[in-house]
């Protein structure tokens, strides 16, 4: 690896540099690289806080198998280096990023760094019918609000969310044939509630499971303290540093 570590820490995070406290979920890190790789490169510096003060990443997370998933996951692979560096005595764990001559994709699309942000560049807006239900439009409006400050389990669950107000939209009459404060009278409108409400408590088991994830790959030891944790703090967590 062909960066010096020590000319690293301490630098502010900007358009070519990113810090960590803790080791994200694969996902994250696939968005992390590809805005990287679309921008001007960049390294990501696994274990510590953007302050460049240093907390250390165990060897235990086993961090090279969560950042070769997450370079799979990108179309095309760029050039990527990644390895774990001694630092004050601590681990850290390095991700040097080159710059790609191609636009390199996830599955929704392509990253880019703007400062020390990363954005999805050609996001998939969902347009509504305009003569349909407001309320539907305001609540969408609101997730998409909700999105900017949450981890990547919420976010999967937001869209979810969003893909069912707009079946909602599309499908008002069957689902409200007289009027949106009005529940359906027929059977066909009957079973597409169910359907979708059973959609929606499905996926949040599965944004639950997710989100023990992302805990666990943050500070294991979480999951195995006798320390009480309510639902409404894990469900208000915007950044799993807080835990």
């Amino acid at each position: 690896m062909s960066i010096d570590i020590n000319n690293v820490i301490g630098q502010p995070e900007g358009e070519t540099l990113e810090y960590k406290a803790v080791l994200p979920p694969s996902k994250n890190i696939a968005q992390l690289i590809s805005a990287f790789a679309n921008s001007s490169g960049g390294c990501i510096v696994l274990g510590a806080l953007d302050s460049g003060n240093i907390i250390g990443l165990s060897s235990d997370f086993h961090a090279n198998i969560i950042v070769n998933k997450a370079i799979e996951s990108l179309n095309p692979r760029p050039s990527v280096q990644h390895q774990y560096v001694g630092y004050q005595n601590k681990n850290l764990y390095i991700i040097q990023i080159d710059k790609s001559d191609k636009l390199v994709f996830l599955e929704e699309g392509f990253y880019k760094r703007h400062g020390n942000s990363t954005q999805l560049e050609n996001p998939i807006k969902i347009e509504f019918t305009v003569s349909g239900d407001k309320k539907i439009i305001n609540v969408n409006t609101q997730l998409d609000d909700y999105k900017k400050q949450a981890t990547s389990a919420k976010i999967k669950f937001i869209e979810h969310y969003q893909s069912i107000l707009k079946i909602m939209d599309d499908l008002g009459i069957i689902l409200y044939p007289s009027d949106p404060k009005q529940a359906t009278s027929n059977q066909e409108g009957k079973v597409l509630t169910r359907i979708l409400f059973s959609s929606l408590a499905d996926n949040f088991e599965t944004y639950l499971s997710d989100l023990l994830y992302e805990i666990f790959l943050a500070k294991p030891q979480s999951l195995k303290s006798q320390k009480q944790v309510t639902i409404k703090e894990v469900l208000d967590c915007s950044d799993l540093q807080e835990l």
